[in-house]
């Protein structure tokens, strides 16, 4: 496969050149067993030394990303399972497509608003009712939205009070964010997600788990709807 890379504008650390060899990895760019070209051809692409590059597939090597054969090259590991948990995750996430990412959601969410509901403290209700509010505050401003939209979800896990489920919804979140913003730039999308936070809220508050979990539905449902116009509903991702 033919490979190119960017040039690295200033003579940056390794960790520039492991991000963007990510990059290529998460889009395709690289598949599994490649070679990458020769750390003197890979310096030159990059605009870096040798040393630079050197470092950086040291790196990519403890990580489990990259195999170093002595006399051969650098190619990227064919066991997937070798990859750090974290790029596993984004590795792996962007292979499944909006309507599996979604049932995926609807199971999570569904029973994240259950349990906050049923075991939510005074406390971290006051909690939600604020990132409700700051998502109101920023509605002008989509991506100060987008996070202020993720930490209201995020906060609806701490009412849960299971970090397990946290951590779910939070391995998703690169994923999430990259769709949710071509989602609110859909004309009037940031008021009908806040409107969709409300009745989740209000649910929530008033104790009744049914609603809870129909109004989360409803709320992923609309984001599901919107983001099978803009990508394709069955396709990875």
């Amino acid at each position: 496969m033919s490979q190119s890379f960017e040039r690295i504008k200033k003579a940056t650390v390794p960790e520039t050149i492991v991000e963007q060899i990510k990059d290529k990895i998460l889009n395709d760019e690289i598949t599994p067993g490649d070679k990458f070209p020769s750390e003197r051809d890979l310096a030159e692409m990059l605009g870096v030394s040798r040393a630079m590059v050197r470092e950086a597939m040291r790196s990519l090597s403890s990580l489990g990303i990259v195999e170093i054969r002595s006399g051969e090259g650098s190619f990227l590991c064919l066991d997937n399972s070798l990859l750090s948990d974290h790029f596993k995750t984004k590795y792996l996430l962007k292979r499944y497509s909006i309507l599996e990412l979604s049932e995926a959601r609807k199971a999570l969410e569904s029973e994240m608003v259950k349990l906050a509901t049923t075991r939510g403290t005074e406390e971290r209700k006051e909690y939600l009712k604020k990132m409700l509010m700051e998502t109101i505050l920023q509605k002008d401003l989509p991506s100060s939205f987008i996070k202020a939209d993720f930490n209201f979800h995020m906060a609806i896990a701490e009412c849960a009070q299971n970090s397990f489920l946290g951590e779910m919804l939070n391995t998703t979140r690169d994923l999430l964010l990259e769709i949710n913003m071509k989602v609110v730039e859909q004309p009037g999308q940031i008021d009908k997600a806040i409107q969709g936070h409300k009745a989740i809220l209000e649910a929530i508050l008033t104790g009744n788990v049914k609603l809870a979990q129909e109004e989360v539905i409803a709320h992923i449902d609309m984001f599901t709807n919107i983001s099978s116009g803009i990508y394709s509903y069955h396709d990875p991702l």
